[in-house]
């Protein structure tokens, strides 16, 4: 057989056919995305959240921004996981012009897993459509059920997670009751 020949046989061999060449790549790309459906939780798709009720009504984080750089984050959460487990979150609502606050000082002990006690104004909420003074209600009502409770501390991913529930006033006379509070957060150190 003359090399010409093998050249003409092997151009018309079915592995250089279109139609050939477009399953494979297509099988190829089916594998590598069934491949990427198991990893969890992804560095670059996890979402912090924080909802909860406020005197009511549902609320949950969101941010808009119009900022093409730097955009917005409805969720910033600073811990302290190794020493003195101070943990400070803060979420906000830019569709009503709201946020609520946690500051769980390391001096009254910091946060664990489990309950944590709450101080005077470790808690707070903030609504903008107030004036003045008024905005932040962050006086605790220590006669209402508060709790602040660490469910669990991803320490691998950094993400903590938990429930809380308190009623705040600010001397103006406004108050929140904020109940089925749920986080779940990544916290950077």
């Amino acid at each position: 057989m003359k090399l010409s020949n093998f050249i003409l046989i092997s151009s018309s061999n079915s592995i250089l056919n279109p139609k050939v060449v477009y399953s494979f790549h297509l099988l190829f790309a089916i594998f590598i995305m069934q491949g990427c459906r198991k990893e969890y939780p992804c560095p670059t798709c996890f979402e912090s959240i924080i909802t909860c009720k406020v005197n009511g009504k549902e609320w949950k984080t969101n941010c808009v921004s119009n900022d093409p750089l730097f955009g917005c984050r409805a969720v910033r959460c600073y811990y302290s996981y190794n020493e003195e487990r101070g943990l400070d979150f803060s979420g906000v609502n830019d569709n009503n012009k709201t946020g609520l606050t946690l500051d769980q000082a390391s001096a009254w002990g910091g946060a664990q897993i489990g309950i944590n006690t709450i101080q005077q104004r470790e808690f707070g909420y903030t609504n903008f459509d107030l004036e003045g003074n008024c905005i932040s209600l962050d006086s605790i009502d220590l006669s209402y059920n508060n709790f602040f409770k660490i469910q669990s501390i991803d320490a691998t991913n950094s993400i903590i997670e938990g429930n809380f529930q308190f009623k705040v006033y600010n001397y103006c006379g406004d108050t929140a009751t904020i109940t089925d509070g749920y986080f779940k957060t990544k916290y950077l150190y």
